[in-house]
């Protein structure tokens, strides 16, 4: 994805076949404030210059520019949930605010991917009447299905 940043704001870019142009918006505020340009020059330009009108603009008017991110949010989780997530902050021995930024910063270094890792052993036993049994031991879960082995062939 291609998006432009300039004083903590992001833009997008976008092409229009039909007028043979690019244009964008800037993202995450609660304002409309769009821009356009017809080379990748022209739209970065624009964009800026779309950031500084819309900031002096907030300033001549008196009106608060929105910031595009606080740094603050509040969010609805469900009671259980609440409660399980300030049980493992307290065993990890952090706030509940470290626990979630952790958690959310950890979501995004994997892309949204749950990596889940489990250690299992399978131990092969083959007896004197060339019967093979398997054995195998898991600290995630049971196995999903069970094989016989032919080791003789």
């Amino acid at each position: 994805m291609n998006n432009l940043s300039f004083k903590g704001y992001t833009g997008t870019i976008e092409a229009s076949i039909e007028d043979d142009c690019l244009h964008g918006k800037i993202l995450f505020i609660d304002d409309i404030i769009t821009y356009e340009g017809n080379t990748v020059h022209d739209i970065k330009a624009s964009f800026e210059e779309a950031v500084d009108h819309y900031l002096a603009y907030c300033q001549e008017t008196g009106k608060a520019a929105n910031k595009p991110y606080s740094g603050t949010f509040n969010i609805r989780v469900g009671q259980e949930l609440h409660r399980k997530a300030a049980e493992a902050a307290y065993y990890r021995s952090i706030t509940l605010n470290e626990f979630i930024v952790q958690s959310i910063q950890k979501t995004i270094e994997q892309n949204g991917i749950l990596k889940v890792e489990h250690i299992h052993q399978h131990n092969i036993i083959i007896t004197d009447n060339k019967t093979v049994s398997t054995v195998v031991n898991t600290t995630e879960q049971q196995p999903l299905a069970w094989g016989s082995l032919n080791a003789i062939n």
